[in-house]
């Protein structure tokens, strides 16, 4: 259906790294790609994207890095995959008026009624509920299998691996 990129994956590691670090304050681009196995010439990339959205804020110097532009209950999936895409229709006709079938086309409907829906639950997601896992490993510890869940190509977040073994016992 609707192809998420690996920009919109990286996106969303980024959003929930920086809202479970969110008391620490700011995190510097290179700790975050670590912490979340993203290339870092590709980090600089999904950072300006989100920072163009406003759902990143980065402070300049030294000792910069960047913060969430919002709070993360006001931060939905969504927001973070269209900050991160050009498009997230699932067919090129939803999004353009040159489909030569136009509104005859007999799958049209069915399209649309997947794209409403899945935006739907992108908006309800917030990062602040994404987050809460990161912070509590208790909550990770239900999650068995995880691991295996995971279907992303990017290394776990360093340290996940442990902290389920920890709260699994």
């Amino acid at each position: 259906m609707i192809n998420i990129t690996s920009k919109s994956r990286y996106a969303l590691k980024i959003m929930v790294d920086l809202a479970a670090h969110e008391q620490s304050g700011k995190q510097q681009r290179l700790d975050i790609a670590e912490r979340q196995g993203i290339p870092p010439d590709y980090i600089d990339q999904i950072l300006s994207r989100l920072r163009q959205s406003e759902l990143v804020t980065s402070i300049r110097g030294r000792n910069g890095g960047f913060i969430l532009g919002r709070p993360a209950s006001e931060i939905s999936v969504w927001d973070i995959f269209s900050a991160a895409e050009d498009t997230l229709y699932p067919v090129q006709c939803i999004e353009s008026s040159n489909c030569l079938g136009g509104y005859l086309c007999s799958t049209r409907d069915i399209w649309l009624d997947l794209f409403s829906d899945l935006r739907k639950n992108l908006q309800k997601k917030t990062l602040a509920q994404l987050a809460t896992l990161w912070k509590k490993p208790e909550d990770l510890a239900m999650m068995t299998g995880f691991e295996t869940l995971c279907e992303c190509k990017a290394p776990i977040k360093s340290g996940l691996e442990a902290r389920l073994n920890e709260a699994r016992r």
